[in-house]
């Protein structure tokens, strides 16, 4: 067993060494970009000391201020507590009175515990889309908190995150590698799980405050068996590195850790972000607002030109400061530099850092006084360029994720299944901004043939028994996302399967 646990170590190891010379130049693209857009997470390439200054290369922050409105963008139209951004429904049991109910008040309890304050969801997807648009890849951990009887949501550094893809191009295996204190290992998985070297000696070898580097593995079990209670789907193992030695072996019945990528190339494994994109954007803005400020100390302190055989005491260049000289007066330097100029390209530039973070496109700037047809145009356009964005999130991160706080609430006592209903027959999935715009036109697609058809009814009222009213409602008011608790299933209107 011992053996077994060693060769298991040692190949999780040498697997996580294989993946990070791999990234190699990731690591120094992501800390360049971090250094620029997002300084307090640049810890990719360079160990910054706790409380240093991280701004010491920023003389400009159009790039900083931009991706911080894309991640609350991203946040208020894809994630926002104020609006429906996911759905369960059992397609069986479609139209059943009960069952219906009981869709209701699952959303509405999925809901609930999703932005419970110690769960922490709104606060770790910021972070998540955050670096969504510096560095073009994230990680979000959804688990459960034994102390408050609740979901959990992590946001996970980049820097600790090593990935492999499977042949369909998806995440399936995360390698992430930390540092904890013995201390901390020695609470969380007891002393017994320590190697003999640590073990046998009563303060730990001396080493209780040293911290190791820990390596949590969450891979899929090769070995699963479908409706095995006693295996699990997905493995996790967590090890301590240097010593090769298995802390805990475990499992998860979902993927508990997400990997979302903004966009990437077909051969990389990591995503590309809007701030790489743009980057040398946002280094030339940096080097010419660095030359601009230097312009202007120059024009408004310029040097002083004086001959050589002239004595005077150290210029006071203060206001109502008094030079002292013999000879002729000293001149000001005219060095010619005209800071507009710099000051009219860096405005086009902003302009561009802008356009490709979307800010254009979440923050309205012109023709504020919108009539509603003009609002809702202006979303499905929005819609339509972010489509892309939002249908990768879905994929590999929204729609995961809720399956995943679906099954930790079932798991957990939250809630419980109707009779006769599996946990397979539910199905929960994320509704996309994009999703909800299109069945915005088919709902508007409706109106108008009513009103259009509004006049033949006036010359033939018969005809109107064309038209199924109860059931147009509810599809109208399911396009928009209104809830089907406050509709009469029964009484539908006419038949259905």
């Amino acid at each position: 067993m011992m053996t077994d646990s060693y060769s298991l170590a040692n190949k999780i190891v040498g697997k996580v060494e294989d993946l990070k010379s791999q990234r190699v130049n990731f690591e120094k693209l992501w800390q360049e970009i971090s250094e620029l857009v997002l300084p307090r997470k640049a810890d990719f390439t360079v160990k910054q000391n706790i409380g240093a200054p991280r701004t010491r290369k920023l003389f400009e922050t159009t790039a900083v201020n931009a991706a911080e409105m894309l991640a609350a963008g991203l946040h208020g139209l894809m994630t926002n507590p104020a609006g429906k951004w996911f759905s369960l429904t059992i397609p069986k049991y479609k139209n059943v009175p009960k069952i219906s109910e009981w869709i209701a008040q699952a959303e509405q309890i999925v809901a609930d515990e999703i932005i419970r304050p110690c769960a922490g969801f709104a606060t770790n997807i910021h972070e998540v889309y955050l670096d969504l648009a510096v560095l073009g890849t994230a990680g979000l951990y959804v688990g459960w908190s034994e102390k408050n009887d609740g979901l959990l949501f992590q946001s996970r550094f980049l820097g600790e995150l090593f990935l492999e893809e499977n042949a369909a191009g998806q995440v399936d295996q995360v390698y992430r590698v930390f540092k904890m204190p013995l201390e901390k290992i020695v609470k969380t998985w007891g002393k017994d799980c320590l190697p003999e070297n640590l073990k046998a000696d009563p303060d730990c070898g001396n080493q209780i405050d040293r911290e190791f580097e820990i390596i949590h593995a969450v891979i899929p079990n090769d070995l699963y068996e479908k409706g095995n209670v006693f295996q699990k789907p997905i493995s996790s193992f967590y090890l301590l590195k240097e010593q090769k030695a298995v802390l805990f072996a475990g499992g998860f019945d979902e993927m508990p850790l997400f990997v979302s990528r903004w966009c990437k190339a077909c051969t990389e494994v990591y995503g590309r972000s809007p701030a790489a994109a743009v980057l040398p954007d946002i280094k030339m803005i940096q080097e010419m607002m660095k030359e601009t400020i230097i312009s202007a100390q120059l024009a408004n302190r310029p040097p002083l030109l004086v001959r050589d055989d002239d004595q005077f005491a150290p210029a006071a260049t203060v206001p109502g400061g008094i030079i002292r000289y013999s000879g002729e007066a000293p001149k000001a330097f005219v060095s010619g530099a005209n800071s507009g100029v710099g000051l009219e390209i860096m405005n086009e530039i902003r302009s561009r850092i802008k356009t490709a973070f979307y800010n254009d496109q979440l923050m309205s700037t012109e023709n504020v006084k919108m009539t509603a047809t003009e609002v809702l145009q202006r979303n499905e356009e929005k819609m339509r360029l972010l489509g892309p964005v939002f249908g990768r999130l879905q994929t590999e991160l929204l729609g995961p994720m809720m399956k995943r706080i679906f099954g930790l609430l079932v798991r957990h006592g939250k809630m419980a299944l109707p009779e006769g209903v599996s946990f397979a027959d539910v199905k929960i999935e994320y509704v996309s901004p994009l999703t909800l715009a299109q069945k915005h036109l088919q709902a508007k697609a409706i109106m108008q043939t009513l009103e259009l058809a509004e006049g033949f009814l006036k010359i033939q009222p018969q005809a109107a028994e064309i038209f199924n009213a109860p059931e147009a409602i509810r599809k109208i008011a399911e396009m928009y996302g209104v809830s089907m608790s406050l509709f009469n299933v029964e009484q539908n209107g006419g038949e259905h399967d």
